[in-house]
């Protein structure tokens, strides 16, 4: 069983558009919660489950808490194992247009996209850091997003030994396609020691002022393996979460 990790709070994503809201997808993307809000995010599939829980307790920042719950264990093949997951996001800044911005991400616990080998890695055993680029195209039914980081896996292997390894996620997502629909597709993976196989997801995401429901597939590009069939939901609550009444969006 992962170690218990003192509940910090919730978030994970609230956009101006509805074409870069993420769900179940490895990537990320500039754009923060409005202050108060709360959001849910849910994941089911072929090789595990996760639910994340997000929160915009302070301007311009996102705390978020997750658990995946693999059904058997990646590192001998019987059981089943959960893991945990602390980060942060911070936006950084944005062009006047509100067609590119930045934000930096970090925390402990790693994602199962960036497994090391099939390793587990819960919070306190991988820590990381990733910067996030947005840009959006078409009148906003475009975007991309654009997510370098550097990840290190701690008392690794049979020596104890840390690996390092850079990590890389791309996302497009495409709107207008399909009535209230979103086509998203992404790659990512891990380079170094911390290797990952490059991999890739795509699928397709119905958006609604506050729920999201997206059905995808991901696999590694060599066909080795990956996520496979999934679904997955996001919920986004209404301004509750700020000290002393949250004041209305103007």
């Amino acid at each position: 069983m992962a170690k218990a990790v003192a509940c910090l709070a919730i978030v994970f994503l609230y956009l101006t558009s509805p074409a870069s809201h993420a769900q179940q997808f490895n990537g990320d993307n500039q754009w923060v919660a409005p202050h108060g809000v709360a959001t849910l995010v849910g994941v089911v599939g072929e090789d595990y489950s996760q639910f994340i829980a997000t929160a915009a307790l302070i301007p311009e920042y996102e705390f978020n808490i997750g658990f995946t719950h693999y059904y058997d264990d990646p590192v001998d093949g019987s059981g089943s194992y959960t893991a945990n997951s602390l980060y942060v996001k911070k936006r950084l800044s944005q062009n006047e247009a509100e067609t590119a911005g930045y934000a930096l991400m970090f925390g402990t616990g790693l994602w199962p996209e960036h497994l090391e080998g099939d390793e587990v890695s819960s919070a306190g055993e991988s820590w990381w850091v990733n910067g996030v680029a947005t840009y959006s195209f078409n009148n906003d039914q475009v975007s991309l997003d654009l997510l370098p980081g550097v990840v290190l896996n701690t008392d690794k292997g049979q020596n104890g030994e840390n690996a390092w390894g850079f990590t890389y996620a791309s996302r497009l997502a495409v709107a207008g396609l399909i009535p209230q629909s979103s086509i998203v597709a992404e790659v990512f993976g891990t380079l170094g020691e911390a290797q990952a196989e490059p991999s890739y997801r795509f699928g397709v995401r119905w958006d609604s002022p506050k729920l999201y429901i997206a059905l995808t597939y991901s696999d590694a590009f060599d066909g080795s393996g990956g996520a496979g069939m999934e679904l997955g939901f996001m919920y986004l609550t209404d301004p509750r979460l700020c000290r002393g009444g949250c004041r209305p969006r103007r």
